[in-house]
């Protein structure tokens, strides 16, 4: 028994000098290991950090190393790393250094600049490295779209894996926090095989084109919340794909103002400049909260329904403005609008016709059956063709979009459908063109009827002689309203103005 005890003692003061040994071997000077440090770093991550600072040793529990001052420069990336902490198997610190095997990692104070935008890092945590295997991580940090303006802060929690070799990165069941917004997100990512010229960054740029050429992508979220203009929308899905430079994002928002709205973005980066294509989609939206959130000066009440396809160029805000083409449809049910400015745009022909009280009478807010309509964009050239009961409304001309700045030509015709409810106007008036000039904002136009159009267009119908309805119209007006002794002379003044608008000189 005493020889065991003996043997025990001896093992162990062997042990108690070889890790004192092994302790003041380490405690030498560890910043002999900073090439060994770099090197590994840049293995395991692919970033080759400089350390500018100085290198120290806990040796218990666990043993860790922790590096200051580090720095790199990355895929157009400015990193600095305040500390960098490594806990270590300490069973292979004893060994090559080549051979060293990092259990976790810890970083501090990080910024990551780059063209878009700054990245602050106040700690992040990697833990439970294991090759091959996925990672618990959680991270702290800040993001400013531009340095100076106030960051957006973002808190991460899940699970990331990363393959040396290939630099393939998984990111799994991780839970995302900001002010605006949270949720659980997947990605996998890897660099391209081939990946198309990357051209250089501007300023101005909305998506990094580098993303999406020098990486394929895809994954999907769960937005449990996102709040946008004050108003909070529940249970949303993203989900994204990129394969050589040709990404695809699809966002679902199943409670949208009483409905359901979605929206496909489609993005080409191998064109040059990048063509987009969007295409939205409502479903039984509730129009009044939809204008009001939008901060839209417009009364109308409705279940609404839009959908179309846009398109785009560019990589700027004024690019694709610009260069904004497509053609959507809305749809807006059985419902209720404000026609206050239509009303008066139309006093000054009623007054023409002696009609004005008619045309005053009618609703502030019309309740109609229906209101459908399309709008055609190609750049600054706009086309709108829309029916409100038994009311045509049809638009053309310019409006630019960096100006907001419109110019357009409207014609009202009102009809005799007997389908849908009929607008109280002068039977003369009924498949008339109403030209009303456009001018102003989008938001808020000036809209005036062209009186000399007006005029022009009166004249014309009744150049046509017994071909013109209008014409008809008015005859048979003279012999109901006309006192039989004036009605000679105003069949001659009817007459005498179709002739003039027959004998006038074309218009240059």
């Amino acid at each position: 028994m005493l020889r065991l005890l003996r043997y025990a003692l001896v093992v162990l003061a062997v042990l108690a000098a070889a890790g004192a040994a092994a302790g003041v071997y380490l405690l030498q000077d560890p910043n002999r290991f900073k090439p060994e440090l770099e090197a590994l770093i840049e293995r395991q991550s692919g970033i080759p950090l400089t350390i500018g600072g100085d290198l120290s040793w806990r040796l218990w529990p666990p043993l860790s190393l922790s590096a200051a001052g580090l720095s790199a420069r990355h895929q157009g990336q400015d990193w600095q790393v305040g500390r960098l902490t490594l806990e270590l198997d300490a069973l292979k610190v004893l060994s090559n250094p080549q051979h060293w095997e990092v259990q976790s990692l810890m970083l501090n104070d990080v910024t990551v600049r780059q063209d878009r935008g700054v990245v602050t890092l106040g700690e992040a945590h990697l833990r439970e490295l294991t090759p091959g295997q996925p990672a618990p991580f959680s991270a702290r940090l800040d993001y400013a779209p531009v340095e100076g303006q106030p960051p957006i802060p973002l808190t991460l929690d899940g699970k990331v894996s990363i393959d040396p070799q290939s630099q393939a990165l998984a990111v799994r069941d991780t839970r995302f926090e900001t002010s605006d917004a949270a949720g659980v997100c997947e990605v996998q990512a890897a660099p391209a095989e081939d990946p198309a010229p990357i051209p250089a960054a501007k300023p101005e740029d909305i998506i990094p084109v580098e993303a999406l050429l020098a990486y394929d992508w895809s994954g999907h979220c769960r937005v449990d919340w996102l709040l946008l203009k004050d108003r909070r929308f529940e249970n949303l899905k993203v989900t994204a794909d990129n394969q050589a430079g040709k990404a695809e994002v699809t966002i679902s928002v199943p409670e949208f103002f009483d409905g359901r709205a979605a929206a496909d973005v489609a993005v080409d980066a191998r064109q040059t400049p990048l063509r987009w294509t969007v295409t939205p989609n409502l479903e039984n939206v509730n129009s009044s909260e939809l204008i009001a959130w939008l901060d839209q000066d417009l009364q109308w009440a409705a279940p609404l329904a839009y959908g179309g396809t846009l398109t785009f160029e560019g990589n700027s805000e004024q690019q694709m403005l610009t260069s904004l083409s497509g053609e959507t449809r809305f749809d807006g049910g059985q419902g209720s609008i404000d026609i206050s400015r239509i009303r008066n745009e139309l006093l000054p022909l009623a007054r023409m016709f002696n009609e004005e009280e008619r045309i005053r009478s009618w609703p502030d807010v019309w309740d109609y059956q229906r209101f459908v309509g399309t709008w055609r964009i190609d750049g600054k050239e706009h086309r709108l063709a829309a029916v409100l009961d038994n009311l045509a409304l049809t638009a053309a001309g310019d409006y630019d979009p960096m100006s907001d700045q419109l110019d357009m030509l409207a014609e009202l015709v009102f009809t005799e459908d007997p389908d849908w409810p009929i607008f109280d106007v002068d039977p003369l008036l009924y498949d008339l063109p109403i030209p009303v000039h456009c001018r102003g904002t989008m938001a808020k136009p000036e809209c005036r009827l062209d009186q000399n159009a007006a005029q022009r267009i009166v004249l014309a119908e009744l150049g046509r002689g017994d071909d013109s309805d209008l014409r008809r119209k008015l005859e048979t007006k003279i012999e109901q309203d006309v006192p039989e002794e004036y009605r000679d002379a105003a069949r001659s003044l009817l007459e005498l103005l179709g002739n003039s608008q027959k004998d006038a000189p074309p218009k240059q």
